[in-house]
């Protein structure tokens, strides 16, 4: 796979695991400190963003190389 395809699916899955938290308030957690809040917010869907996208990336490898593993 090439490494732009892997930076620019990463980019997409952060941004969707953002929004996809969006809704949740942390400020309600952590009312004496809503600036954290907003950056766990953000650290949390770069944590997530990056799983996720591994997760695909290493699925979408796996099927590529089921071809090669089934002729040999």
């Amino acid at each position: 796979m090439s490494p732009i395809f892997d930076l620019s699916l990463t980019l997409i899955m952060i941004y969707f695991f953002f929004w996809a938290i969006r809704p949740i308030s942390f400020a309600k957690f952590m009312p004496y400190t809503p600036v954290q809040a907003t950056f766990l917010k953000v650290m949390l869907a770069i944590i997530g963003g990056y799983l996720l996208s591994s997760f695909f990336i290493s699925i979408t490898q796996w099927v590529l190389q089921i071809p090669d593993a089934v002729l040999k």
